[in-house]
């Protein structure tokens, strides 16, 4: 039998990886039962847009905002500095309720979650509320695109800030100040890319579609501050900058980003140097942000604020292409979530793409309790309490997620934490050795002596399987498949050999067919093969504990080479035919059957010998198929006129 070595890369390949069992390790695993939270900790205050700005008599436009943010520990631990991950949350830049939602701030449901879920892992989790306030009802593209630019901003400039508090009291909270990732759901994810990407005063003020008709930019450095929330020029009308910034002597350098929901304002600020390793996951029908590369518009007005903005679809290519994302493709992770949704996002690594099948729900990952809500007729700005309509928001957010329930946005929630925290811990290097090398591993299927007899139309395959030899998903992982007749097994050099990247592929038709046909056999001839994998991680290999036999049997085979050959070899006399037919084979035929043009068989005739001879006067003129079997299994279909 000729050596044969296959490479099966196709994406479909990864559906097949089994359920692993995950060890418990932390920042991969829940190891944790309790969380200790910190609530509404003061981390900044500093000026804001003042939304009741003319409506309210006395009001000044500029408003001093404290910002405050709770911040969630592992309960018992006994680390003293862990990796902490800033969550900022949804809302459209507006208190909850008043922008017609029922979420927008760091109590939400969805955040409480995620934050509880992160520290039961291990890591500290802090959810922020930034500064809020922008006109969402103007119809003035202009005017709408620079108060959300301004509003986005802003939002940067805060989670620096909060950066800055977190280092200043690293030891108080259990931060490690080496280890800082911004999350951001939604609008918060406008501001999770933003600052991973934004560098340079060029970015901001330089770029066409953020100008205003005179070409100044509408996000001003020198009066607003940089983008690290430092400075802002002191305005002239009233006594104060514009800008508090936090201490410029404590960095607020972060070290990785992801969003769920969001998008980026400009690809371009993405760029291979200085732009930070980035996750992103998306729906990919999100009526709010492009998953790819579209138009932001606002709902209640159809202004587009956002020209060509870009959702993870587009961003997370970008950035392995880039080389951003380096670090987290050095190693293939083979856990379910990630293999799921590598087949889902095409085999771009870092992309979770998310399918719900209720249209426009772009934040299935929300819920709320909608009795509470519909009751409110407040909400809060600042502490101050604000008109709302709680029946409203309810009825708003509810229509785009119908579906809403605890149990299914802790779903999504389940997969979030999974997918990014896996990617931290690569980023950080955070799992053990042990946790990240091959061990011994068992085989599953085909069960060991199975009997597959081989045959049909190219389209059977015998599904092959083995238990996952790198339990917690981590390492550059790759298995090869190899076989030999059992009579002279030698794995070392083997008859064949396929290498796949997950533990499970399609052994095909065709392969199998080559098997038999390199070892001459024909049909009813079987051969007994003996079957084990090998695992290679980082470079060290370990093999599967069990070596399992498998006996294959040559059937009816009618690839197109061999149909065409065999139909070949079918005559059929006279046709078109009146009153009899014969039919002849080279060699035995076992069988022929006339069908009408409907498929119903109207006639059929054992063989004896190489031809059969048909009484055809009992059948109505027209076109019919003669079904032709021979006795070493082949068939072939030919055309029959009756006149």
């Amino acid at each position: 039998m000729k050596k044969q070595v296959l490479s099966i890369v196709a994406m479909a390949v990864l559906t097949l990886l089994s359920v692993t069992s995950f060890a418990q390790t932390r920042y991969i695993n829940d190891v944790f039962a309790n969380v200790l939270k910190t609530s509404n900790v003061l981390y900044d205050t500093n000026r804001s847009v003042n939304i009741f700005f003319p409506a309210v008599p006395g009001q000044l436009p500029i408003i001093t905002a404290p910002l405050r943010c709770d911040i969630y520990r592992p309960d018992g631990d006994t680390l003293t500095a862990r990796p902490t991950v800033i969550i900022a949350h949804t809302g459209s830049y507006l208190p909850t309720l008043v922008n017609r939602q029922a979420t927008g701030s760091k109590d939400d449901s969805a955040v409480v979650e995620l934050c509880t879920r992160l520290a039961k892992r291990g890591f500290t989790a802090v959810a922020i509320n930034y500064r809020l306030g922008w006109n969402a009802a103007s119809t003035e593209q202009a005017v709408a695109t620079e108060q959300l630019l301004k509003a986005t901003y802003r939002g940067i400039q805060d989670v620096r800030n909060a950066i800055r508090f977190l280092r200043a009291n690293a030891s108080t909270y259990g931060v490690d100040t080496s280890k800082f990732i911004v999350g951001g759901q939604g609008t918060g994810g406008y501001i999770a890319l933003g600052l991973g990407t934004i560098d340079r005063k060029q970015e901001i003020e330089n770029n066409a579609k953020f100008q205003r008709g005179d070409f100044t930019p509408m996000v001003n450095v020198d009066t607003l501050g940089d983008w690290f929330g430092s400075a802002g020029a002191t305005l002239p009308v009233y006594p104060f900058t514009f800008n508090y910034g936090g201490d410029p002597t404590v960095s607020a350098n972060a070290h990785m980003v992801f969003n769920f929901g969001g998008a980026m304002g400009d690809l371009a600020w993405l760029e291979a140097t200085n732009s930070l390793p980035v996750v992103g996951m998306h729906v990919v029908t999100d009526p709010f942000a492009p998953y790819t590369t579209g138009n932001v518009t606002v709902p209640v007005t159809g202004v587009t604020v956002i020209p060509s903005a870009s959702g993870a679809g587009a961003v997370i290519p970008k950035a392995n292409e880039l080389g951003v994302n380096s670090k987290l493709n050095s190693k293939f992770l083979v856990d379910p979530y990630s293999l799921t949704a590598l087949v889902r996002a095409d085999g771009e690594n870092n992309l979770y793409p998310f399918i719900s099948p209720t249209p426009n729900d772009g934040a299935p990952w929300e819920w709320w309790d909608r009795a509470t809500i519909q009751a409110a007729t407040s909400g809060s700005f600042y502490g101050s309490p604000v008109p709302a309509n709680g029946f409203r928001a309810d009825s708003t957010s509810f229509a785009t997620n119908p579906t809403m329930s605890a149990a299914k946005a802790r779903a999504y929630i389940d997969t979030i934490v999974n997918f990014v925290t896996a990617r931290i811990a690569v980023q950080f290097d955070l799992v053990p050795p042990s946790a990240d090398a091959a061990k011994e591993f068992a085989l599953v299927s085909p069960p060991n002596n199975t009997v597959a007899k081989i045959e049909g139309d190219g389209e059977q395959e015998v599904i092959v399987a083995w238990e996952n030899a790198n339990t917690n998903g981590f390492g550059n992982i790759s298995y090869q498949w190899v076989a030999s007749p059992v009579e002279a097994i030698d794995f070392a050099n083997p008859d064949l050999a396929i290498t796949v990247p997950v533990n499970g592929f399609p052994l095909t038709f065709e392969t199998i067919r080559d098997i038999l046909a390199d070892a001459g056999l024909i049909v009813g001839d079987t051969i007994q093969m003996a079957w084990s994998v090998k695992s290679t991680l980082n470079g060290v290999d370990a093999w599967a504990a069990d070596t399992f036999n498998i006996t294959l049997i040559r059937g009816i085979l009618t690839n197109v080479n061999d149909a065409q050959l065999f139909a070949n070899d079918v005559k059929l006399y006279p046709n078109p035919a009146t009153t009899e037919l014969t039919v002849s084979l080279p060699t035995a035929i076992q069988s022929v059957s006339v069908l009408d043009i409907t498929g119903r068989e109207v006639m059929t005739e054992l063989g004896n010998g190489n031809a059969v001879k048909l009484n055809t006067s009992t059948l109505r003129p027209g076109l019919y198929l003669v079904n032709v079997t021979s006795t070493d299994g082949r068939s072939a279909a030919k055309r029959l006129v009756i006149q």
